[in-house]
C-alpha cells in the first residue's frame, strides 16, 4: 500500500458537517465544532460549502514555523503530531498554514492539527458524500486530472 492522503472535494460538501462532528468526538469525547480540526465554511455568495482540513502538505509549513519543535509529522501516518508540553502557544503554525486549516483550541491554548486519527481519519470514513477522502494519494491524483480534462472537454480554460 502507497502513501495515503486527506484529500477535499468542495463540489461533493453539502455543509451536513458531520465531519467536524466525528473529529470533536474522535479527539474530545465531545461534540464540539470548535474543538474540530476539520471546519465547513459555507461560501454563500458562490453557494458552496468548503471543508478545510489539512493537507498534510509534503513541506509541512506548520512544522518547519514551530519554534520549539513541538509539532513533527508521524513517520507511519504521516499525520501531525503535537507535543502539547512542549508546545509554546505561539501560534506561528496557524500563520504559516496555506490553508488556514490550523486553529487554536480555546480550553487549552494550544493548536489544533490533523493527526489523521492515527490512520484512520474520521471525517472521511463517516462523509457520505465523499467530499473528505483517504486514499492512496496516486488515486487522489488520477481524480484530480480526470476533474482537469473534464473541465477542458466542456471548454473552460483550467490555466
Amino acid at each position: 500500500m502507497g502513501l495515503k492522503v486527506l484529500a477535499v472535494y468542495p463540489s461533493r460538501c453539502v455543509g451536513c458537517r458531520i465531519c467536524e462532528q466525528w473529529c470533536s468526538w474522535k479527539h474530545h469525547g465531545t461534540v464540539s465544532p470548535a474543538r474540530s480540526r476539520v471546519t465547513v465554511t459555507r461560501m454563500h455568495r458562490q453557494y458552496v460549502n468548503v471543508p478545510v482540513a489539512c493537507s498534510q502538505c509534503s513541506r509541512a509549513p506548520c512544522v518547519a514555523a514551530c519554534p520549539v519543535g513541538a509539532l513533527q509529522r508521524d513517520g507511519v501516518t504521516g499525520g501531525l503530531a503535537l507535543d502539547v508540553d512542549a508546545c509554546t502557544g505561539c501560534r506561528l503554525c496557524l500563520e504559516s498554514c496555506p490553508r488556514g486549516a490550523i486553529k487554536m483550541d480555546a480550553g487549552s491554548g494550544v493548536p489544533l492539527v490533523c493527526d489523521l486519527c492515527g490512520g484512520d481519519p474520521e471525517c472521511a470514513k463517516h462523509c457520505a458524500e465523499r467530499a473528505l477522502v483517504y486514499e492512496e494519494a496516486d488515486k487522489i491524483a488520477g481524480g484530480y486530472q480526470e476533474r482537469y480534462l473534464a473541465a477542458v472537454a466542456r471548454g473552460r480554460d483550467c490555466s
